[in-house]
């Protein structure tokens, strides 16, 4: 270790960082369960690639499972984790285990410890421990689900899901979507005025608005016209349901038909994504885009590749846009996408997990080609907050050891690298989702 690693990963370790993006349940949904070391640590991404390893995903849920004895979930589970040991979701967990909770990694040996010290920390104020004293966390942007968006404002800060409205696929879900919202839909206009009045309900409550459809689809979003939208839109509200009263001692039943096809809903979706950028716009709030791998297994990632997102990018100048994963692993594609244009943001939320190697090169190769202040260096990214420590410390290593290297090689001097350091895991995400602080 030279000494010019040991200056600058001091002082990267000093910052408290903004991290832009995670999916962590509120505290009082974690510690109201039964938690061990299966049940949380292989949530997701370790048991994606358990999956890939081979592992059925019977398997998976039975490991996951608290009401069966740990032994029994650990004999089924050990074989396999020898397979994925390597990879970086594991090496995050396994930081976790070691920093947080002091055992030796999980094995044979810890699994029972480690469980019983995740049960002890079970409590109020897990996530204050976690985030803000362990992971020098100081705000988490928060990827919710809850209606109104209420979440604990010491930790996070929240933002508009888009898939919270913009994926019907009967007249059911319209119906569904006009109570939730109070704002019945019974045309286009009507819809476009619920997506209106959600911004307004949400004004000043969240930071940004986050368009996660690649899970479903291509993230190319045409341009669509008033016309093409609504037979879109017709088109779910032609799939019609039916129920009937039901014999004494038998319950009451529903059928809803399935909707359109996927390719018929595009028009419908096309205009609200675009309706959507302009209110985030007009609002100056930044929309969070997901590019690149996705979670799970066997998705198209084809359809999330970042350069598909170049007609927003040129027609909303004035939207800001922070695509999330570092388009990984279309890495070198978002970075010709920042250089280029002035609203596009890389936000490497998720990535120094994914893969720390590429997550050191893309960095180390962005800060040749992109403006500094428009990389986000962190993001958690996790549904375990345990996760979300572990992944704090792989960022903080993997932007030091960058910095190191532009250091060595006479690229920047050591004070150059140190507020660099500083912009990228704080200062920039802190100008991007809170501009007037």
């Amino acid at each position: 270790m030279n000494n010019s690693y040991k200056d600058i990963r001091k002082h990267v370790d000093s910052i408290r960082l903004v991290d832009t993006h995670e999916h962590l349940p509120q505290e009082g949904e974690r510690v109201n369960k039964i938690v061990d070391v299966l049940s949380q640590f292989y949530l997701h991404y370790t048991s994606s690639d358990l999956r890939s390893a081979g592992m059925s995903m019977e398997d998976i849920l039975y490991i996951r499972d608290t009401k069966i004895p740990l032994d029994y979930r650990w004999a089924v589970f050990e074989p396999w984790w020898e397979k994925i040991k390597n990879t970086g979701y594991s090496r995050c967990m396994e930081i976790a285990a070691r920093e947080l909770y002091g055992v030796d990694g999980i094995n044979a040996e810890t699994y029972k410890q480690l469980s019983r010290k995740m049960m002890d920390r079970n409590k109020k104020g897990l996530y204050k421990w976690v985030l803000n004293e362990k992971a020098g966390i100081d705000i988490c942007i928060l990827d919710t689900i809850a209606e109104n968006c209420e979440v604990d404002k010491e930790l996070f800060a929240p933002v508009l899901r888009v898939s919270e409205y913009a994926s019907p696929r009967n007249k059911k879900d319209l119906e569904n979507l006009g109570k939730q919202f109070g704002n019945p839909i019974h045309n286009l206009g009507d819809y476009i005025n619920l997506v209106k009045r959600r911004f307004d309900t949400l004004e000043g409550k969240v930071v940004a608005v986050k368009i996660a459809l690649a899970y479903d689809r291509s993230i190319h979003f045409e341009k669509r016209t008033y016309s093409e939208a609504e037979e879109s839109l017709n088109k779910v509200f032609k799939t019609r349901g039916f129920s009937w009263t039901p014999i004494e001692g038998t319950e009451y039943s529903e059928v809803v038909q399935d909707g359109p096809g996927r390719e018929e809903l595009l028009p419908l979706q096309d205009f609200l994504v675009h309706l959507t950028i302009q209110e985030a716009s007009k609002r100056r709030l930044p929309i969070q885009i997901h590019t690149g791998l996705h979670e799970g297994n066997q998705n198209m990632v084809q359809n999330s590749n970042p350069e598909l997102l170049v007609n927003l990018f040129l027609e909303y100048g004035d939207a800001k846009f922070d695509i999330f994963h570092g388009g990984w692993p279309y890495s070198s594609q978002l970075s010709a996408l920042a250089k280029n244009f002035p609203n596009v943001y890389i936000d490497m939320c998720w990535m120094h997990i994914i893969s720390p190697s590429r997550a050191i090169s893309a960095l180390d190769e962005w800060l040749d080609e992109v403006p500094v202040n428009k990389i986000m260096g962190f993001g958690g990214d996790y549904l375990c907050v345990e996760g979300s420590y572990g992944h704090s410390v792989m960022a903080r290593e993997n932007v030091a050891k960058v910095l190191t290297k532009k250091v060595d090689d006479g690229v920047y001097d050591i004070d150059e690298a140190k507020k660099y350091a500083t912009w990228v895991l704080r200062d920039n995400p802190q100008r991007l989702f809170f501009p007037e602080k």
